[in-house]
């Protein structure tokens, strides 16, 4: 085999290698830091447990110191000595003095000095001598914590240790005396020295500044500037340990802070010596790395070679049965040329089953279509469904689904097909396979041919039905658009599913009777029996004297209820669109009459008849008949009446001029001139410029005028001849209008006549 089709062998060698040395690397260096950081863990506990009995040593001895001290501060005869002025002749009590000093001065535990002073009468013992006078800056260090007894450091500059004060007597306002205890700082860093030799271990008072050091130099300075100290500050906590750098180099600083005298007890210790023992396990760790690497090596040589054999036999297979390529990019490892030659093929083998697949399916919509026509002989019928493997069912059933109408929606009527390209998809996903036995559009309709196991007719019609709601609902939800259904009667032989597609198309017919979105099936739709034809001459003749009359609402209403009456009757669909055909000409007839000489137009005049009779819904034919014959039929009216309206309005005037004193109504002139009330009521207005009551009470008026004028008639008399219904009426109105009475006018006109 040439070398370059050996590369994947060694691809698969290094992926093997790099699978295996990767996690025992990973494993090594994490069970290196762990194991650091566990012997760091252990260290730093030990380092706090060395702290913790050096804190215990150093205030064992100082707490000793303390009592003792304290016990003797107490005692009687100190209390009452430094109370007294000591003379010469005390020489006995001054010695049991010096003796109970010398008892607090052990040496032993590290007691430097103790000294007693007596502030009353001006003499101290010191250093087994007795003197007379007064330490004056002791004495004032002593006053500043009477109310306390407490260790601290001593700030005398001959002297690097700490002191301890005892007021005598205890607690009290005004000290006699006081006792002063000394400890040296030597004897104190021996307690705290032992541990690692490089340790560095000091003790802090609540300040951070140094109380205790092994080096003097260093007592009474502040850590505050050394780096650990923040932390140390801020860590909340009493004990423990924070890791820090100290000039470059790593250190643990252990601390301990003291319940006794709110010392804080610091150890730091450089981390060289802790890391010492995780050297030791880090070469032991790497030690076990290389070896099982080399081993993790060896048994990743072997697997590969197990692996690539299968490889290798397919490579020689390929290279031996296929084609020589010129041109091709280069190959460069056995997968990528097995990976072209079964592309290669499956190329080949999908354009075979693309091509397949296309011619079988317009076969087998040839086959369905020539089935729903009808045009298929039973025994082609049976061998063509064997064939394409159509799936037996007891019954079967046509569903037939048809758009209600596009006006009002997105879509325009040349879209129809694509519309119902869509909708076959959906009722091919909603209605899964093998129930649904085949869907496709015809015409402009889609038929769903559906089968089911079951017996029971009713639950056929059921399960049909829910079937066609789920179409149904999701073209309204999906495209908006709005589509009834008409379901065939249940049959058993796939032979008459042709009889069936007629059945389910005649059940959409009826959506004349329901209405838009309906599922409608065959059986309870069509009547029993035949029914004679219902037509209400009386509807259509008050809805042609409401055109005449202009009156829209009325002519609407009527309208609507002459749909609904014929609905109501249950019969055969086409008798339906005869009675909407005999409206149709009983509306062109009054078209007629009324002398339209070509001003009423609508779109395709001359196949007004095949418009209506493509309307599917009550809804849609209401609104046909409003768009194209009544409303234009009431515009020609109102511009026939319009030409002529002084005309009218003159009518109507003539007709008070006449009437005027009877009870004279609007509706009775409408209905003597036979025009509707609301429009001679808008005619009279907009010609005469104020409505008929007012124009009538005007008219009147000037008759009554008139009649005072010329005539002697009694006033009660005229008011009754104009329709006042008592006198007084007609005396308030005259007032109101002239502001006089009807007897002053009579009086005034004859005195300008006189």
């Amino acid at each position: 085999m040439p070398s370059r089709y050996s590369s994947f062998l060694i691809k698969l060698l290094i992926t093997t290698s790099l699978i295996s040395a990767v996690p025992l690397l990973c494993l090594g260096v994490y069970a290196f830091f762990q194991s650091t950081s566990t012997v760091q863990a252990k260290v730093n506990e030990a380092n706090v447990f060395i702290l913790q009995q050096s804190q215990s040593r150093v205030e064992q001895i100082l707490k000793v110191i303390d009592q003792v001290s304290g016990r003797f501060a107490e005692t009687p005869f100190v209390i009452n000595s430094v109370a007294k002025r000591m003379e010469i002749e005390d020489f006995q009590d001054i010695d049991l003095l010096v003796k109970g000093l010398l008892g607090v001065q052990t040496y032993e535990l590290g007691v430097k000095s103790a000294e007693l002073h007596s502030l009353q009468n001006g003499w101290y013992i010191k250093d087994g001598g007795f003197y007379f006078g007064t330490d004056v800056a002791k004495a004032s260090n002593a006053l500043a914590y009477v109310y306390t007894s407490r260790w601290l450091p001593d700030q005398d500059a001959s002297f690097a240790g700490i002191k301890l004060v005892k007021t005598i007597p205890p607690l009290a306002a005004e000290p006699k005396g006081y006792l002063f205890v000394r400890m040296s700082n030597t004897e104190l860093s021996k307690l705290l020295t032992g541990g690692f030799s490089t340790r560095e271990t000091m003790v802090l008072d609540d300040k951070m500044n140094i109380i205790i050091h092994s080096d003097p130099a260093r007592i009474g300075q502040s850590v505050l500037a050394e780096p650990w100290a923040k932390e140390l500050q801020q860590s909340g906590h009493t004990q423990g340990y924070v890791n820090s750098t100290l000039s470059g180099q790593p250190y643990s600083v252990i601390y301990n802070q003291s319940r006794y005298n709110n010392w804080t007890y610091v150890s730091v210790i450089p981390l060289e010596e802790a890391r010492k023992e995780s050297a030791a396990i880090g070469w032991a760790t790497l030690t076990a790395c290389i070896v099982l690497l080399l081993f993790a090596a060896l048994l990743s040589y072997w697997a590969s070679k197990r692996m690539y054999f299968p490889v290798r036999s397919l490579m020689e297979f390929t290279m031996r049965h296929s084609k020589p390529q010129s041109g091709g990019s280069a190959v460069k490892d056995e997968l990528q040329w097995i990976g072209t030659q079964v592309a290669s093929l499956h190329q080949s083998k999908e354009q075979l089953e693309g091509q397949m697949k296309i011619q079988a399916g317009q076969l087998v919509d040839y086959f369905m279509l020539k089935l729903f026509q009808g045009e298929l002989y039973r025994g082609e019928m049976e061998e063509k469904a064997e064939r394409f493997q159509l799936p037996v069912w007891k019954n079967y059933a046509v569903l037939v689904l048809q758009i209600d109408t596009l006006d009002q929606t997105r879509y325009r009527s040349s879209e129809q097909d694509l519309l119902l390209f869509a909708i076959n998809n959906m009722a091919a996903e909603l209605i899964g396979m093998p129930q649904r036995i085949h869907a496709m559009p015809i015409g402009n309709y889609q038929v769903i041919l559906v089968g089911s196991n079951t017996d029971n007719h009713m639950e056929l019609l059921s399960e049909w039905s829910a079937l066609a709601m789920s179409v149904q609902s999701a073209v309204d939800e999906y495209l908006g658009l709005k589509v009834s259904i008409g379901i065939s009667r249940p049959y058993d032989q796939l032979f008459a599913t042709s009889v069936a597609f007629l059945e389910a198309k005649e059940a959409l017919q009826y959506r004349i009777r329901l209405g838009e979105k309906a599922i409608l099936h065959l059986d309870d739709l069509k009547p029993k029996q035949a029914t004679s034809h219902y037509y209400p001459h009386h509807l259509v003749s008050e809805l042609t004297q409401a055109i005449a009359l202009l009156d829209k609402d009325k002519a609407e209403e009527l309208l609507h209820q002459f749909i609904q009456d014929v609905l109501r009757v249950e019969t055969d669909s086409n008798v339906y669109r005869m009675s909407f055909a005999m409206l149709l000409t009983d509306l062109i007839r009054v078209l007629y009459d009324m002398g339209d000489t070509g001003e009423l137009s609508f779109p395709d005049q001359q196949n007004a008849y095949e418009h209506m009779f493509r309307l599917k819904t009550p809804q849609e034919i209401e609104v046909w008949f409003k768009s194209q014959m009544i409303h234009p039929m009431m515009e020609l009216t109102r511009k026939r009446h319009e030409s002529s309206g002084k005309s009218i309005s003159r009518s109507v005037m003539d007709l008070i001029h006449a009437h005027y004193d009877s009870e004279l109504t609007l509706e009775q002139c409408a209905l003597r001139l036979n025009y509707s009330t609301h429009y001679i009521r808008r005619m009279f207005r907009k010609e005469a410029g104020m409505s008929f009551s007012e124009y009538l009470a005007g008219y009147r008026h000037d008759m009554a005028k008139s009649w005072l004028s010329s005539t002697e008639m009694k006033i009660t008399d005229i008011a009754e001849r104009l329709q006042y219904t008592n006198a007084q009426n007609f005396i308030r109105q005259f007032r109101k209008l002239e502001g006089m009475t009807p007897g002053q006018y009579r009086e005034q006109r004859r005195d300008a006549i006189g």
